[in-house]
């Protein structure tokens, strides 16, 4: 830990303090430089395992002080008067080590490479020459004599100490940790070299004091080394921008000039005099310096300019500038305009300048916009933009935005820079756009969007009526889209004039009105009754008359209920009333809506499933009553739908007619079931099959086509083949092909009669040859049953009693008179090899 290192640091130069009583005043030197190593064991324990490079480097070139330290006190000891080249050995120890910890520190020092432009190098370059050149200016006038060991230190040191000082003055990269580590190890080099200094003169008396001032200064760069590579991050500063380092104008150089100065005076004053190399340190000191203040000027001058012209860029901005910028003074008194205010607003300022802010906007703004002001001027924020009606100098009001940028650096808390922007013709664009968006273009009436926000307005609101127009697509094509157009436009005007004020009418679609009402359920019915009939009232246009037809579903608006999910109920009521006649009217309930999505489902599955393969064939038996066998049998469509389950014949006709299917289910029906009344009629040569077609099957070529094929290849006489329509798709055209089937040889059959409104008188002109009557008519009375059997054997006609479930309705149809009878008492329908098996089962009792 950091606090337990300096306390162990603190310990130790206690105890190398008492061995200054102990040992030599050298030796004393050299192992307090030794107590160094405190600090790199230190640093090594914080870096361990960490990325950073610095750290680690001078901790090394702070190892090797220290071990040089320690080995020249123990050469003071064992061997004081011991030279190595001439140098006495306690300071060849030293001077060796100094170029390996420049080695170490100046990796350090100088990783990473810091960002600069030519003349900051240049700048850099000569700090650190006329540094080193005063370093080695002073030492050289205050030695004795000039030997190797101490001549190589003081070039060698003062040199490397003079790059690391330069380098982390001038540091842009992780300056806040080089400002501690370079001047430590700069200051780590002077010592070392100090020392190697002190060490080669043992004799003179002030050479104890040089070593053991150096072996102070080596802990405490140690101690600045460890702070700013230990403590300090190196990057918590920003960088600053490329060519404004922050030490571009430090003078680095004055006072070692002026110090400099200062010792050579007292030196020739006190008689001495200096040699060459004295007189080359100095010179060089002066052109380093008179050279790096030509540089700094061209720099500065650059920097003017540069200042120049960013300047004239602003003065072209505030002048140019579309906002108006005003400053205000304590009072919040306008006390400068930018020259836009005259172009916007045409404010000169002279009816500006002096006057409270607050006396230019609105009355009934004049205490917020003081208040807003106030605290900005308090530095307190404020919040966005604040929207405040100016008065301009032509006496109009203009919307504007107002926002503060702080306070005016010039005088903070004094006075506060306001810009104001012009938006009225921004808030006319959003008044349009919110038109545009909450209104239908064509009619003026509110849209979905503009449904949705009257909802949001009218939370009292009890039901929803939506309206479908049928027609308009006709009056289109015949009369052209103007026509149409204006009969929605006349639609639209009578469905505004026809609701209450507090109702919204809306538009949906084309050919889709809305109305959101505050009515209730009967009051709403009644509303959309009264809708759909004025809708439907003729349209006198351009001197031509339209009709359209008109549909009307309803849904409750409850509170708190989606606008959308209201709108999509009554949607949902008007598709189920659009297959009633026009002018209907329905509310929705939860079992339309799963009659609906079940036909939904079935619409999208139903495709797939024919294409797939996947419709299967049963067939029911019809039955002849007086000897219990089958007579005839019928073939229907089944479709287990893989969730709905099984899908009932009728119902799965229709869709597919819907869909376009049919004709396909048809011929594979139409086959399928030859192909097995061939086989069958082998076993029973008068069994008979019965289909269940839709008119447009009739009349369909490829149908007929494909019923002469199939009779053709399984070799089935046409009689064997009886086609079934519903009694309530019988109409006149129907006829024509019943009678072409029945010359054909086909019969043809009358399904569920007495469900529709087909009269018995109307079965005299229909060339029909079976009459399937349905469930209720025998299941009334039973003079009804007689009446129609009595008109069956009159005309001819088979009768089939159909949907026999009880044996009641058995004796009924019996007693009657009816010869064949299918339901489910009789036979459900059944699988192909399932009536195999029935067939077989009455062959084998009826075989002699």
């Amino acid at each position: 830990m950091p606090g337990r290192s300096v306390l162990f640091v603190s310990c130790a130069l206690v105890a190398v303090t008492a061995l200054f009583i102990l040992l030599p005043p050298a030796a004393a030197a050299g192992a307090l430089v030794a107590c160094s190593a405190a600090f790199a064991v230190a640093m090594i324990r914080a870096a361990w395992g960490g990325p950073g490079f610095r750290a680690p480097a001078l901790a090394a070139g702070i190892l090797i002080t220290a071990l040089a330290g320690a080995a020249s006190a123990v050469a003071a000891l064992v061997a004081p008067d011991a030279l190595l080249a001439g140098v006495p050995l306690p300071a060849e120890i030293p001077l060796i080590s100094l170029f390996f910890v420049a080695g170490a520190y100046l990796p350090a020092i100088l990783r990473p490479h810091q960002r600069r432009d030519p003349l900051a190098r240049a700048r850099l370059a000569l700090d650190a020459l006329g540094l080193a050149a005063c370093l080695i200016f002073l030492p050289w006038l205050l030695l004795y004599d000039h030997r190797g060991g101490s001549t190589t230190a003081l070039l060698f040191g003062g040199g490397v100490a003079a790059t690391l000082a330069v380098a982390g003055v001038h540091a842009i990269r992780h300056r806040a940790a080089l400002q501690w580590c370079a001047p430590g190890a700069a200051l780590s080099v002077v010592g070392l070299s100090a020392l190697t200094i002190g060490m080669d003169h043992p004799s003179e008396p002030n050479a104890v004091i040089a070593a053991v001032a150096a072996a102070l200064a080596i802990n405490a760069a140690a101690a600045l080394m460890w702070h700013g590579a230990v403590r300090v991050r190196p990057d918590a500063r920003p960088l600053p921008p490329a060519g404004s380092e922050p030490s571009a104008g430090f003078p680095l150089l004055t006072l070692p000039v002026l110090g400099s100065a200062l010792v050579t005076v007292y030196h020739l004053l006190n008689g001495g005099s200096l040699d060459s190399m004295a007189i080359v340190l100095g010179v060089t000191a002066i052109v380093a310096v008179g050279i790096r203040e030509w540089v700094s000027a061209i720099t500065l001058r650059r920097h003017a300019a540069h200042l120049t012209v960013q300047g004239n860029r602003l003065r072209s901005l505030v002048f140019g500038a579309v906002d108006v910028a005003m400053v205000l003074d304590a009072d919040l008194a306008v006390r400068w305009q930018s020259p836009a205010a005259a172009r916007q607003f045409g404010l000169s300022d002279q009816d500006v300048l002096g006057r409270a802010a607050t006396d230019l906007v609105h009355p009934v703004q004049a205490d917020v916009v003081h208040a807003y002001l106030a605290s900005r001027m308090a530095g307190r924020p404020a919040g966005e933009s604040m929207p405040v009606r100016l008065r301009d100098g032509f006496g109009a009001w203009r919307e504007t935005e107002w926002t503060t940028s702080g306070l005016d650096p010039a005088e903070p808390g004094h006075s506060l820079v306001v810009h104001v922007r012009d938006v009225s013709n921004l808030r006319g664009l959003e008044r349009a756009l919110r038109e545009a968006t909450h209104r239908d273009p064509q009619t003026s009436l509110a849209n979905r969007e503009g449904l949705r926000r009257a909802s949001e307005l009218i939370p009292d609101a009890g039901a929803m009526v939506v309206i479908e127009l049928g027609g308009l697509t006709a009056i289109g094509d015949v009369h052209g889209p103007d026509l149409a157009e204006l009969v929605v436009i006349e639609a639209a005007s009578r469905l505004r004039t026809r609701v209450a004020g507090g109702d919204v009418p809306a538009r949906l679609g084309d050919f889709r009105f809305a109305v959101l009402t505050r009515c209730g359920a009967v009051r709403a019915h009644l509303l959309a009754g009264r809708l759909v009939n004025a809708l439907t009232a003729p349209y006198d246009a351009a001197g031509t008359v339209a009709h359209l037809s008109a549909w009307a579903g309803l849904a409750d608006a409850v509170p708190g209920a989606d606008i959308d999910e209201v709108v999509r109920r009554a949607t949902l009521a008007l598709r189920s009333v659009r297959s009633e006649p026009p002018g209907a009217v329905d509310w929705y309930d939860e079992q339309m809506e799963s009659r609906l999505l079940r036909r939904s489902t079935l619409e999208q599955d139903l495709p797939g499933a024919v294409s797939r393969g996947e419709l299967e064939t049963a067939y029911q038996p019809i039955v002849d009553l007086a000897r219990g066998r089958p007579a005839g049998v019928q073939a229907l469509p089944v479709w287990r739908h893989p969730t709905l389950g099984p899908v009932p014949p009728a119902e799965l006709l229709a869709l597919a007619e819907d869909l376009g299917l049919l004709a396909e289910i048809a011929h594979g029906l139409l086959h399928r079931s030859c192909r097995l009344l061939a086989g069958w009629r082998g076993q029973q040569e008068s069994l008979w099959l019965a289909l269940t077609v839709r008119p447009r099957t009739l009349s369909d070529p490829a149908f007929q086509a494909s019923l002469q094929t199939a009779l053709e290849l399984c070799r089935i006489p046409p009689a064997a083949i009886v086609l079934e329509v519903a009694e309530e798709d019988l109409h006149e055209d129907l006829a024509a092909e019943l009678g072409r089937l029945r010359a054909e040889g086909i019969r043809t059959a009358i399904a569920d009669f007495g469900a529709g409104p087909t009269s018995l008188s109307r079965l005299r002109t229909l060339p029909i040859d079976v009459l399937k009557i349905d469930q209720e008519l025998f299941a009334q009375a039973d003079a009804v049953m007689d009446v129609t059997m009595t008109l069956g054997r009159r005309l001819g006609l088979e009768v089939i009693a159909h949907g026999l479930r009880t044996p009641a309705d058995l004796e009924t149809v019996r007693a009657a008179g009816c010869q064949l009878g299918q339901g489910d008492l009789l036979g459900t329908p059944l699988p192909a090899e399932h009536l195999e098996a029935l067939l077989e089962q009455h062959r084998d009792a009826h075989r002699p």
